[in-house]
């Protein structure tokens, strides 16, 4: 007998406000116009426990922890393998089935390795890699990442009235922007620029019909 294909898993990645949650948005509507059931996942999860830990204990706390790379992939880390059991199902489920998600381990790898070079920066990725994968149960893996690439000061701009996190920064966005592109790179991850070629904010139905034609060939 055949071995069952398993349902695509699609990930957005982005800065933060760089635009993931709005595609992913307009990707899940897309994808039910066409019949397909998707899996919406967003992380960190404001409406689970271990979502709300990382909010609650890192990101918008006032007096901010001073936690190592590894510490920090520790706490995110269990927010993905909560999802675990959900995403598995969903890759084995009928045709329809798919998952689509709002940032996924793959972001670890970028904030974590943010500032990091040579022999340090490899070992953070193998260690990161090996707590997504290298046991059971393991995290699933994306059959398609896809960046989002929006300049931080773009972002910024759209955090103007919000209270700002631990990584809304100019000078850490920076640096996560750099370590996603690498990461990109890398692992051939598929790059959509939120801009331009003369510098202006392309609109979101732009941006999606991009996205969407990186999408179709893997359904």
């Amino acid at each position: 007998m055949a071995k069952k294909k398993r349902r695509p898993f699609i990930v957005i990645e982005a800065l933060d406000a760089g635009g993931s949650q709005t595609q992913t948005n307009a990707l899940v509507k897309h994808l039910k116009r066409e019949g397909y059931k998707p899996l919406q996942l967003h992380f960190p999860q404001e409406d689970r426990p271990t979502g709300q830990f990382i909010y609650g204990k890192f990101l918008n706390t006032h007096n901010q922890p001073n936690l190592s790379h590894r510490e920090q992939a520790l706490i995110y880390m269990q927010d993905f393998f909560s999802r675990q059991p959900d995403i598995t199902a969903a890759l084995r489920g009928p045709r329809e089935s798919l998952i689509v998600s709002d940032r996924f381990y793959t972001s670890a790898l970028a904030y974590q390795t943010k500032g990091l070079t040579g022999k340090a920066r490899r070992e953070m990725l193998d260690w990161i890699t090996f707590l997504a994968r290298g046991a059971t149960p393991k995290l699933p893996e994306p059959d398609l990442v896809i960046l989002l690439d929006t300049p931080p000061e773009v972002s910024l701009h759209h955090l103007r009235n919000e209270p700002k996190n631990y990584h809304e920064s100019m000078s850490k966005l920076k640096a996560i922007r750099k370590s996603y592109l690498t990461l990109a790179r890398e692992q051939k991850w598929a790059v959509v620029s939120s801009m331009t070629s003369q510098g202006k904010q392309r609109g979101v139905q732009d941006i999606h019909q991009e996205i969407w034609q990186r999408v179709e060939p893997i359904l």
